[in-house]
């Protein structure tokens, strides 16, 4: 699922596809880094959001909209997918090679798929060795994704005038937007937690080094923040939204914020708990050391103070990540 990166070439156009915007940006390599030619969004009304067919055609007409209205280079393309389409698991194999691992993962998820194995395309990770009882196992992150779903996707990317090269998924995207904090030697032992606060999920991905250890999606969201307010407050969800942000954007903390996080307690603590769950089962698998630090990152991510204290209940430092910190703006690109 990696990206490969041709010297002195404009990549593919990233189409991130989550559940409240669409995003677009297109990098080129140069010498040691990489530019940003082209960046835009458009955040899809909550009207469309709930109806799959009408988010469909309103992402193809926003795509449509941003590359005309910037300067990408190329129809290529690269779609991201939303964690709500896709369905990931981990499975404790016996040592063999990829193909064979392939071939057994239909007969291993079946049942445990949303939809029937046979309709479902399905990628692997390979996590790493995995200890347990006995002789030694793979500890194998499966992905799968609706086959007609994806058939749905690739057709939007075509309406919108997409050439699509290849399909992501945002765990795995994580993890290459942040390839850099693993170049050296001494990196690629580090065990990172990265936490993408979403809209409508949160995604929980531990790496060793750049590769995916585990991975998981968490159907607990900033929507559930959002509603939490709204039911404390007695106010529309969209009104508590917009009141979220306008108080974290304050210069000063003060009653009106501790108030704020007072209403988000039950939903935080439930979405920690669900951290403390995966990085419990890291530990039960792995025997390479602990968790060095956590890095949030998603819409969510904005919220500091959610963040701090997601990270004073694991007990880790912690940081705000930007996948485009030492990446150069080219004028113009958005």
């Amino acid at each position: 699922m990696g990206l490969k990166v041709v010297r002195g070439k404009t990549l593919p156009i990233g189409a991130d596809l989550g559940s409240t915007a669409v995003k677009l940006a297109q990098l080129r390599r140069c010498e040691s880094n990489f530019e940003l030619l082209a960046a835009g969004s458009e955040d899809i009304p909550q009207d469309c959001r709930s109806d799959f067919q009408n988010r469909l055609q309103f992402i193809s007409q926003s795509i449509r909209k941003i590359v005309k209205s910037h300067p990408f280079r190329g129809r290529h393309a690269i779609l991201a997918i939303p964690a709500a389409d896709t369905f990931l698991q981990h499975v404790k194999l016996p040592i063999m090679p990829a193909e064979q691992i392939a071939k057994a993962l239909p007969a291993e998820l079946q049942g445990k798929l949303p939809f029937p194995a046979e309709e479902a395309i399905i990628r692997h990770v390979v996590a790493g060795d995995s200890r347990g009882e006995g002789d030694t196992r793979q500890e194998v992150i499966a992905v799968a994704v609706g086959r007609s779903t994806i058939d749905r996707y690739l057709s939007m990317a075509r309406r919108a005038k997409l050439d699509v090269v290849g399909v992501n998924i945002e765990s795995c995207a994580i993890v290459e937007c942040f390839a850099r904090l693993f170049r050296r030697a001494a990196d690629r032992k580090r065990t990172v937690l990265f936490v993408d606060l979403g809209a409508a999920s949160t995604q929980v991905v531990l790496t060793q080094g750049g590769q995916i250890a585990f991975a998981r999606n968490l159907s607990c969201g900033a929507d559930a923040l959002d509603t939490a307010v709204a039911e404390g407050m007695g106010i529309p969800v969209n009104q508590a939204q917009a009141l979220r942000r306008d108080i974290l954007a304050g210069d000063k903390a003060g009653a009106a914020e501790d108030e704020l996080y007072h209403l988000l307690e039950t939903p935080m603590a439930a979405i920690a708990d669900e951290l403390t769950q995966c990085l419990r089962y890291y530990e039960s698998v792995f025997t390479n050391g602990g968790v060095e630090r956590a890095i949030f990152v998603g819409g969510g991510a904005y919220d500091k103070r959610l963040c701090q204290s997601l990270a004073q209940r694991l007990n880790l430092p912690a940081q705000i990540g930007d996948p485009l910190m030492r990446v150069k703006r080219v004028d113009g690109a958005g």
